[in-house]
This record gives structure tokens, sequence and C-alpha cells, in this order.
């Protein structure tokens, strides 16, 4: 994947002298504000208390090295401080990484406030925010103006910042992941201060800019993101369910006729959901699509009959009492149901093998179509808390597919089948086009075509016992079944979804394939010059790529 990456970096290694010289001239990239923060008086036994999205993941700062700053200033002078006393300061935004990748006992620093829109440029159709900024906030700005944002991954409160430095992606075979859509960021590093990298930077080289913007917070702390944005538009949705061979069948044409698909497989059935998005005014017969949407009269309530028809059984079968009250039923949602329905016994083959069919059943009434802007048909219902992993492997070009999407699939569907998981629905599978981004996971030729497959298991329940178990079984056999999967097929993880290694021959085995995935010399070297006494990195990313050297 990287023989020409391998040039490219054989030479910037020959001359990373003259870079780190340019990168050291601090008279046009660097600014440092001089003034010292406010002392605040704090408890030095106070600590801050941070817990993930899922509650997979919770961290313990001692308050003093919990920064909020509410201006780029601040941001610059907590940096400077901790940059001379060796004290971590690790930059997080909306915490909703599954992984917890931003998180640090030793310090961090909370973008939350740092959330102002700073340009709009109807004109060039770009925005420019400040990382704190949620991706609802500028989607919501941008629509006064007419545009939108390019690419959506699943959830609306996520942070620019983060949104972009762990590559999250949408959904489409022709669109590249979010990262690929900056056109220059400023990030302050604990070495060089402020440097801003761009596209068209003429004090920074390109390729700091490609490694900089899926950069993973060991960089620098991302301030401000400029991003390319398109004209606002309605997409129509369409769902409906296949089976595992047509599913197959039909994937190359799929992919091909539509701007947004995914795959939501559902173990042990035969059954594989279609969600598919196009932009309206590429469809010549939406008065025959409208007629159709005005004939879909099911209800909610008929569409979540067999999962709720389910729920009244399994709770007569174990003499339970069924958890929704008529008046409470009438507003419960998808997620909640399977919730409800997982938390009888999560890991138990047979009873999830009965939950997954109700789904399907589930989804099979809930075909059809909808037409909404699209922003609020990319960004989705992602279910409750949950332990998910998903990797990324390259499946050929969109002309020419290799089937290793396919394939893949088959062999993860097989293998829970042999090994009786109790895998929860559903395993979802996206697809984009590279990335630039020389630290994505979908980084190659711009022909070229990624897959994305994520696998779950829900925490349905506050039950400590119960969510140990499903962590024991998620991160064990449930994970190890993808890796050996993964393997044959290059499969990387996102980011923002790779666990640290249990012990020291998993995080040498990671070492070593990341190694070979990812120019991680070029990647520690960078590291060493804007971050040499390595305060931007927590214990993951010191397990994933060591420290920092020359």
């Amino acid at each position: 994947n990287y023989s020409s990456l391998n040039d490219l970096l054989t030479v910037f290694m020959a001359s990373s002298a003259a870079v780190i010289a340019l990168l050291l001239d601090t008279t046009t990239t660097v600014s440092h504000c001089e003034a010292k923060p406010e002392e605040e008086e704090e408890d030095a036994d106070e600590t801050t208390s941070v817990v993930n999205w899922s509650g997979t993941h919770s961290v313990d700062v001692l308050s003093t090295n919990y920064h909020e700053p509410e201006t780029v200033a601040q941001v610059e002078q907590i940096v400077k401080l901790c940059h001379e006393s060796g004290t971590k300061v690790r930059p997080v935004g909306s915490a909703l990484s599954p992984n917890g990748i931003s998180f640090s006992k030793g310090g961090m620093m909370s973008l939350a406030n740092l959330d102002n829109i700073l340009n709009i440029d109807k004109e060039k159709m770009t925005i420019t925010v400040q990382s704190g900024a949620r991706v609802s906030q500028v989607v919501d700005s941008l629509r006064e103006h007419g545009l939108t944002l390019p690419n959506l991954a699943s959830i609306a409160e996520q942070q620019v910042g983060g949104f972009v430095q762990v590559g999250a992606h949408g959904t489409g075979a022709k669109i590249t992941p979010v990262d690929d859509f900056v056109i220059s960021m400023k990030i302050v590093t604990p070495q060089m201060g402020t440097i801003e990298v761009g596209k068209d930077s003429l004090t920074t080289p390109d390729l700091l800019f490609q490694l900089t913007k899926v950069g993973l917070g060991c960089l620098g702390i991302c301030v401000e993101v400029t991003m390319q944005c398109i004209p606002i538009h309605n997409l129509v949705e369409h769902t409906y369910v296949l089976s595992r061979s047509e599913a197959k069948e039909q994937l190359s044409k799929l992919l091909k006729q539509h701007k947004h698909m995914r795959y939501m497989w559902i173990p042990y059935t035969d059954a594989v959901v279609v969600v598919t998005n196009d932009p309206e005014e590429t469809f010549s017969n939406m008065e025959v699509i409208r007629s159709q949407m005005a004939s879909q009269t099911d209800t909610q309530k008929e569409r979540l009959k067999p999962l709720i028809d389910l729920l009244r059984d399994l709770c007569a079968e174990n003499k339970h009492p069924f958890p929704f009250s008529e008046k409470h039923l009438a507003g419960v949602g998808f997620g909640e149901l399977r919730d409800a329905l997982l938390a009888i016994s999560p890991l138990d083959v047979e009873h999830v093998k009965r939950c997954n069919k109700a789904e399907a059943e589930f989804w099979k009434r809930s075909g059809g179509y909808q037409v909404k802007p699209s922003d609020q048909l990319l960004q989705f219902d992602c279910g409750g808390q949950q332990w998910v992993k998903e990797v990324c492997f390259p499946t050929g070009k969109l002309q020419k597919n290799n089937d290793n999407d396919m394939t893949f699939m088959e062999n993860l569907l097989t293998g829970i089948e042999e090994k009786n998981i109790a895998a929860h629905s559903p395993i979802e599978q996206r697809w984009s086009s590279s990335s630039s981004s020389l630290m994505s996971p979908a980084h190659g030729p711009t022909d070229g075509l990624h897959s994305w497959v994520g696998i779950i298991m829900y925490l349905p329940s506050e039950d400590v016992t119960q969510r140990k178990d499903i962590t024991n079984k998620f991160q064990g056999e449930y994970c190890d079944l993808l890796g050996t999967v993964g393997e044959n097929f290059d499969a990387a993880s996102h980011w923002a979804k790779l666990e640290l290694p249990k012990n020291d021959t998993e995080e040498k085995a990671l070492q070593i394939f990341l190694s070979k995935r990812y120019p991680v010399d070029l990647f520690n070297l960078m590291r060493y010059v804007l971050d040499p006494k390595n305060i931007l990195s927590n214990d993951l990313m010191n397990a994933a790529f060591g420290k920092p050297s020359k």
C-alpha cells in the first residue's frame, strides 16, 4: 500500500533537517501568548471525572491538570506551561469515542468552550470554525447560507476537532472521509507554538498537513479548522431488506448507483438491511416516490410489534413483569425496546437469535422512502450504550471491486456462527473512497475503495456484573474473531475504536502491524519535532506508536 509513500518517506527523512529548520522558523509560523493565565486556588487532591458516551471508559484527572480554556490565547499559555513542566495535556472534545482516545490521567484540555463559528465564505463554499464547535452547530450555521458539510458521521454532537483528528467517516463509495475536506488547520504545539497547516500553506510542508489532518491529538491541539462545504440539499432515503445472497449480488451496482449506501447485517438471519441516500434532484420520478411515501401507512406501533410481542413472550416465560406501562409503551422507540429485550440474557446465543429475528422483521416492516435535509438522514440513532469495534480495509476500486468486502463479511458471519458468539445486531458495513491523510485507515490511491465494518455488543442495563460479562465476551472472543478475519485483508482499526493492548505481546504485534500500515517513522519524527516531551500523547498512543523519536 505504501510503495510510493516509502519513496516519499526516504526523501523526507534525508532532508528532515531542512524541514525541521523550516518548522523552527518561528517568525512566520509560530505564535506564543506571553500573558500568564489567571491563578486559581484549587484543592491539590480534587479530581475531575470524565466518562465517554458509552460509559465504557472513564478517567479521573487532578482538577489542577484539567483545563477548560475559553480563548486560543489561553490554550497557547496552558500548552506552553505544560511543555515547560513536562505535564500531560491531552485534548478532549465531546468524549464520544468508544475507546476514550482523548483520555489521559496525567492531564487533559477540554475544547468545549472554543466553539465559535469564525467565518462562512458562501462564494468559496468554506467554513472556518473553532475546533470545539459541534457538528450540529456547524450544520445549523451553514444552513442559513444555503450550505452544508459534504459528509457526516452518525453522531451530531461530535466536536469538529475530534471529528477530523480521528478520521471519522460517513458512508459513500464516491466520498472521502471527513478529514479529506479540511482545507487548513491551526494547531497549538508544545515546541513550536501555534502553526497553520493547509493545502496552500507557504510556511509549512504539505506533508505535515497530510499528517496533521488525522493527527490523533499527538502533533498539536487543534484550535481552528477550515472545511470545504457543498450546497444544501435534500436526500431521498430508501430502506429495504435483502437476503445475504442478494446483498452480495447487487453490491457493485448499488455502490455505483448511490451517493450514500450502507448495509446492516443481522447475525443468525438471512437479512441485510440496505439504506441508500441520494440527492432529490437526481430523481426523475419523485412523483412516484412521493406517492409511495403516501401509501406507507404502517404505524410505528405496527413496525415495533415483532419486538413488543417477543418482549411480552420473554417476560411471561421468565416470570418477569413487563417493563413498560401501556402509556409509556406508546412513546418507546426501537433502540429502547432492543435494549429491554437483550437485557434479559445478552450473552445467551439462542436468546440473541430470537432478538435478531424480531429485529429483522422490524426492518422489513420499516421499508420505504423518506425525504429530508441531508444532515437529518446521514446522522442517525446509533442505539444505547455499547461496545463497538470497527475496521477499515481496501477492497479494490469502485469500478473494479475485488470482492474483499463480501468475502470479509462471509468469513466474519461464518466465524460467528461456528463459534456461537452472541452477536448483537447489526454488523454495519459502509464504504468510502480514499483519504489523502497519511494516518487515515482509508489512505490510498485516489480511485481506491475502502470498506468499514463494525461489530457491536450493547450494554443494555446498569447491572455491573452483566456489563462486565459483556465487556469480557466482546473484548475477548468477538474482537479476536474480527482481528483474525481482518488479518487477510490488511484491516486496520478505526482510531476511535482501537483499544489498549492487554499485554506486551499484543502491544508489540500492534506496533509491527501499524508500522507496516502507516508511515509511523514519519509520524514519530513529527511527534518529536512538535512535542519532544510527549505531553500530548496518552497510554494508547504510546502503545500504538512508542515514544516520539528522531
